[in-house]
């Protein structure tokens, strides 16, 4: 498989690293338009960057309606009140869902076109977006140094993969994620983990993606659990934002697998966050993949920091699939699939959709339909003996 490797981002890391961002944007006008949502609009980070924007002569308007797993109407939504704003460079600050639809913003407002031209026909954007500044606000989606931005439409999460939607600039400042609460703290790093492992054990792996996705588990491994346990813990804070954008980028650069292929459907259809998603499919999934890089899977064990001289690849990779298990149960993540309106046909019809996304191909075991649907008929019915 030939390797690609590209990643054209100004990263500024650490605490009160916000304050750079006046001079990040510095000649591209006074207006800034900011894209978020009201949860963290009310939290307090949107008016701290405001703030700063402010104090530096800027003015902005401030876009705060995307909400979680996002739609095409709201992309248009927000490139109206861009346009109407007269403003000449935006700022995402929020998890996945805001800075993918700031991403696709700055982009649509330069170039020809309907965004579904962009998803579903292929269409490349022609000329360069607007400067575009992505802030986290979590440490997940690592959507801050990544090319795909991912929209909802025609009842899929269908993602846009392209040059033009790297961010001019990420600004990752741990400050930011000290409000966010335990349970999107452990799902959003279950998302880094997904992320890091699936970059690590898929097909389009290379030594570059390799150390920064060994060093993301190796992160999540160590400060999790303590960032879940004490979100003023700032070392576990940094430690997780600087996991997440090492996975972030390892994932852009080497592709991500069956974990992703079926959250898609779980988020499009049953409207489930897509941390959550990723926490309840990656043990299952990496139960699936074991035969397919038993190896790979014991450098995950070595990573989480599990003993395993003298164990086979195999033994040592199940260990890494039972640690991911215990993570996932000490921080209490579950789901009660009654409240997403399941019903026993859904294992087909999700596998269907699964099946049709692209990062799918890249998994370490090539994945039949009927595979697809006992994977989720053992996520659905907690049954591991399935498979």
């Amino acid at each position: 498989m030939v390797k690609r490797f590209y990643l054209p981002i100004r990263i500024h890391f650490g605490p009160q690293a916000t304050e750079v961002i006046p001079s990040l944007l510095a000649g591209f006008g006074k207006r800034v338009f900011i894209i978020t949502d009201p949860g963290v609009r009310s939290a307090g980070p949107v008016d701290k960057v405001a703030s700063i924007l402010s104090n530096a002569g800027l003015e902005t308007e401030i876009f705060d309606e995307v909400r979680a797993n996002p739609h095409q109407d709201t992309v248009y939504k927000a490139l109206d009140a861009l346009k109407g704003a007269g403003c000449s460079c935006v700022v995402g600050i929020g998890g996945g869902s805001a800075l993918d639809v700031g991403k696709v913003v700055a982009a649509l407002a330069t170039n020809p076109g309907s965004l579904s031209e962009y998803q579903w026909d292929g269409r490349q954007f022609e000329h360069d977006p607007l400067p575009y500044v992505a802030v986290p606000t979590t440490a997940g989606t690592g959507s801050e140094v990544t090319r795909a931005a991912v929209i909802i439409d025609r009842n899929m999460k269908k993602g846009i993969a392209q040059d033009k939607l790297f961010p001019w600039a990420a600004v990752v400042d741990p400050d930011l994620m000290r409000s966010v609460p335990p349970f999107v703290t452990a799902t959003t790093g279950m998302d880094v983990l997904s992320h890091a492992v699936e970059a690590y054990v898929g097909l389009g792996a290379s030594p570059v993606t390799d150390g920064w996705a060994f060093e993301a588990i190796r992160l999540v491994g160590k400060y999790l659990l303590r960032a879940y346990a004490n979100g003023d813990d700032m070392t576990a804070r940094e430690g997780m934002a600087l996991a997440s954008t090492l996975a972030g980028a390892a994932m852009d650069q080497g592709g991500l697998g069956v974990v992703h292929a079926m959250a898609g459907p779980l988020s499009s259809i049953y409207d489930m966050p897509h941390g959550l998603a990723n926490a309840i499919l990656l043990p299952i999934a990496m139960r699936y993949n074991l035969i397919a890089a038993p190896e790979r899977y014991a450098d995950v064990a070595l990573a989480l920091g599990i003993p395993v001289t003298g164990m086979s690849a195999r033994e040592a990779g199940l260990c890494a699939v039972r640690a991911v298990e215990d993570l996932v149960a000490q921080m209490g993540i579950s789901v009660n699939w009654q409240t997403y309106g399941y019903r026993p046909e859904d294992a087909e019809r999700f596998a269907d959709e699964a099946m049709k996304m692209f990062m799918i191909k890249n998994n370490p075991r090539k994945m039949s339909r009927q595979d697809c649907v006992v994977l989720f008929r053992a996520l659905f019915e907690g049954r591991e003996d399935l498979f």
